[in-house]
């Protein structure tokens, strides 16, 4: 196996570890079923077990890796339950977002909004999925960071890292990248307006969109 880590030095040796398996999961380096072994991750740090262990213990926390008794503990496979959990979760918590972020909005905070928009456009016309998945991500997390909710960003910030984990191996499902790129127009276009119900409508609309396409493209594919 080809190495994925560097070597660790202290003081920060676990959260470095964190850090850098959190990392190797969502870019897919360290994929949904792989088994993580204490010792081997040690080694190849070049550090002790006690970090390494404290990092999945925070990881599973995170809802990325999943012990499993007298087996082992390996990074999380998402059921289609799982998804449509956090989709529907992640539906309610960006509608709640966007809803005191037009309540406080200005024209700087559209701006950041339309740059994002138009860094998506130009990942689209370059045919770059893995970038235009990092530019949706990032103009969904910008609505919640904009509304200046901690807690709900918190929440958010774990419901990313279990669907980047997905969507980072399977970019392929959304190969429509114009399209994928369009379903952000009535969200960007209410928040401009300053229409709250227009605005949750299309956030709610377009992450039902993009789970019906995630539904289609992959689950309903596995053999029965």
């Amino acid at each position: 196996m080809a190495r994925v880590f560097s070597k660790q030095k202290r003081p920060t040796l676990m959260k470095q570890a964190l850090q850098e398996i959190r990392e190797a999961i969502r870019k897919g380096k360290l994929k949904p079923g792989d088994r993580l072994v204490e010792m081997q991750l040690a080694e190849e740090m070049q550090i002790s077990r006690f970090p390494i262990r404290e990092a999945l213990r925070y990881l599973e926390k995170e809802g990325l890796v999943k012990t499993k008794p007298f087996k082992g503990t390996y990074v999380v496979q998402l059921t289609e339950r799982d998804m449509e959990e956090l989709y529907s979760l992640r539906s309610a918590i960006e509608e709640f977002a966007v809803r005191i972020l037009i309540k406080h909005i200005d024209e700087e905070k559209i701006a950041k909004l339309e740059s994002i928009f138009q860094s998506m456009q130009q990942a689209s016309k370059k045919e770059n999925l893995g970038n235009l998945i990092s530019e949706d991500f990032r103009f969904h997390q910008t609505i919640c960071e904009l509304s200046d909710h901690r807690k709900l960003l918190e929440v958010w910030l774990t419901l990313e890292n279990q669907l980047r984990v997905f969507l980072t191996i399977e970019k392929d499902l959304f190969g429509n990248s114009l399209q994928f790129v369009k379903s952000h127009n009535p969200i960007l276009k209410a928040i401009q307006e300053r229409k709250i119900r227009p605005a949750q409508k299309a956030i709610r609309d377009h992450l039902k969109w993009a789970m019906q396409v995630i539904r289609q493209g992959y689950w309903e594919k596995l053999p029965k």
